[in-house]
């Protein structure tokens, strides 16, 4: 799968497109990407972007495949800034 370039302050669910969830800071999108991307069932990559038509931060996959280093790298990044998995 080719990683994606392109950012969008939507998502589509089924057929409709709707607002993704808007962070204020590039700290609070980014733990949560970091969050997210080591849950069990996590497969592509979640990264926080600036979206260009709310000047909000958003999460959206970018299409790389996460592998079982990938998950144990940002875990340990987490546990370092006193964010661990906490589920």
């Amino acid at each position: 799968m080719e990683k994606r370039t392109t950012r969008s302050h939507y998502k589509r669910i089924g057929d409709k497109l709707v607002d993704k969830v808007a962070y204020k800071t590039e700290n609070e999108a980014l733990m949560l990407a970091r969050f997210l991307n080591t849950r069990p069932e996590a497969i592509h990559k979640m990264v926080a972007y600036k979206c260009i038509k709310c000047g909000m931060w958003h999460i959206g996959g970018n299409g790389t495949v996460l592998t079982k280093e990938d998950k144990e790298k940002i875990a340990k990044k987490l546990q370092t800034i006193g964010h661990e998995r906490r589920f």
